[in-house]
Order: structure tokens, then sequence, then C-alpha cells
């Protein structure tokens, strides 16, 4: 089935893009918006955030395809009404979210953060190596990433417990769920990994409140969006003690700006939002089954309900 897709993203190749998707479809037209015409004509939006001027000149689309897994992004209500929207998780980005929250967990759970610190400081303090028993992992947030997140982490022998806003099975974890079951979650582990969806209701979640009710020595691990997180509690109760060490992937502004008060508590380590990424080569197939699912009126894979937000 022949077509045309748009391509918006200050931040993604459109050629490799192009590349991955010719491999498959051989018909299918990639268009940078810099060099597309006649808008009228494409049927399929592909995009981190819209061309300048937004879609309204496209009015045939039948779907537009997030090249994130989020959509924080985007400005929902200047997107076409009535054009279904999808997010994009790939087998490359689902590996490498469980790679590094695996790795914020060990790296805790080991101490090797403690360690890093007391080698800097030329010190040498012996600890026999802990019990993965004695290590509870909670995970806030089980949509894909989250729930094989945990299950990955169960497989290693942690003790794995979860929280969504509306219950998730999932074999093996200890599931929480809604607002009033918050509180027993947040007593629940010793290290606790966001990979929630950004919305209304869950801006903010890791603040002064929650986090005081984390057991004392705690870690948080946060892989959702920066707005989860109230930066400024979290620098209080680890210069409190009472949060032992965190590990960010984002923050409320990327780049963080040099003053940033991150960067003088060494219990607290940012990257620079490199959790998880989008190969195109392994997610072409998505999109074009997205591409094809939108050409035949039928429902998209990981579409997105707007009134959820997610």
């Amino acid at each position: 089935m022949a077509g045309k897709i748009l391509f918006s993203s200050d931040i993604d190749d459109p050629a490799a893009w192009a590349a991955a998707l010719r491999v498959l479809r051989p018909d299918l037209e990639l268009f940078d918006w810099r060099a597309a015409t006649k808008p009228e004509t494409f049927d399929f939006a592909l995009l981190w955030k819209p061309p300048p001027g937004g879609l309204g000149p496209y009015r045939n689309l039948k779907a537009i395809q997030s090249l994130g897994a989020g959509i924080n992004q985007l400005d929902l209500g200047t997107l076409p009404p009535g054009v279904p929207l999808a997010r994009l998780i790939d087998p490359h980005l689902t590996e490498t979210m469980i790679d590094y929250a695996v790795t914020a967990v060990y790296r805790h759970f080991r101490g090797f953060d403690r360690f890093e610190r007391q080698s800097r400081a030329r010190r040498w303090a012996y600890e026999a190596p802990p019990a993965k028993a004695d290590f509870p992992v909670g995970i806030l947030g089980l949509g894909v990433l989250g729930g094989a997140i945990a299950q990955r982490l169960r497989t290693l022998g942690f003790p794995v417990s979860g929280w969504s806003r509306s219950p998730r099975p999932l074999d093996g974890i200890t599931l929480f769920a809604g607002p009033d079951e918050l509180p027993a979650f947040l007593a629940s582990a010793r290290a606790f990994v966001c990979v929630l969806a950004l919305t209304e209701h869950t801006a903010g979640i890791l603040n002064r409140e929650t986090m005081g009710a984390m057991p004392p020595g705690s870690y948080v691990i946060n892989m959702g969006r920066g707005g989860h997180l109230v930066e400024a509690d979290l620098a209080a109760l680890v210069r409190a003690g009472h949060i032992a060490g965190a590990t960010l992937d984002v923050l409320s502004q990327e780049p963080a700006p040099a003053d940033h008060p991150f960067y003088d508590l060494p219990e607290i380590l940012v990257t620079p939002h490199i959790a998880g990424g989008i190969a195109p080569d392994s997610a072409a197939p998505i999109v074009i089954e997205n591409f094809d699912r939108a050409m035949a009126g039928k429902p998209l894979l990981n579409l997105v309900d707007p009134a959820r937000g997610y």
C-alpha cells in the first residue's frame, strides 16, 4: 500500500528513518517537513514535534505516530482533532530502559555509589555483600516499560512491588493501585524506579510527602520525566539523610544549568537523558504496522487516550 509519511523532528535523522522504512516497504515515501510539498497528499505523520505552523495544512492525515515512548513533548490541544495518536515503543527502547534500571538498582544495592565516594576520600571501609531479599524494589508505573523492568528485576532475584493509577496484573509482582494504596507501596521497598507517564495526576508525585514516606535510607531512580520530581524536595531529603541517594536521567530543565544543586550533592547521579533510545531499524516494523492499521481504519498499537493523556 503506497503512502506518504511526513517526518518532523529536531532530534532524529530523517535519512536513517527513510532508509529503515525503505528496506521493509519501498512503496512508503518519507519526506522531511522541510522538503514536503502538497501537504494535503500526506497520509501519516511520524514526528517528535509538529513542524513550525502545526499540522493544520496536512488535512488528510489518518494517524500520527510519536517518535517517543511518551507524548509530553506534544501539545495535544494543537493536534488535528479526531486523528489518532500513538506512542512508539520498540524492542531496542525497552531493552535499553531495562538496562538502565537494572544498572541503577545494582549500583545502589551493592553500594557502588557509596564506595565511589569513599574511594575519592581515600577511605577503605569493608562491608559484607548484602542480600537481595533485603533490598526490595518498587516500580512506579506498570505499563509496557515498567512491567518489563519489574519482571527483569524479579528474575534477577529482587523482591518487586509495583504501583499504577489503575490495577495492572503482573505475575510475581506485589501490586498496588490508585491513590489509596500509594502509602502502602511507598513503605514496600528500598529503591523506587519511576517510569510513569507524565500527566496532571502524576506531575510532582515524587515530593517531600511521598519521598518522606519511603523507608529511611531509600533510593530514588527517575527514568520517567523531570516533571515527576520536585527537585528541591529531593535535595532537602538527601541533605537530611532520609534519602540515601538518587539516579536521575530526567530533570525539569535539560540540560541542567551549571549551578544546579544536584551537582553539589555526591549522593545524586545525573545522567543526560540516555536511559532509553529508539532505533529506526528495530522500530520501523512498528511504524509500518501502525501505518497499515491507519489506512485500514483499525486501532493503532500503543494508541494514546486523550482523556488519560497517555
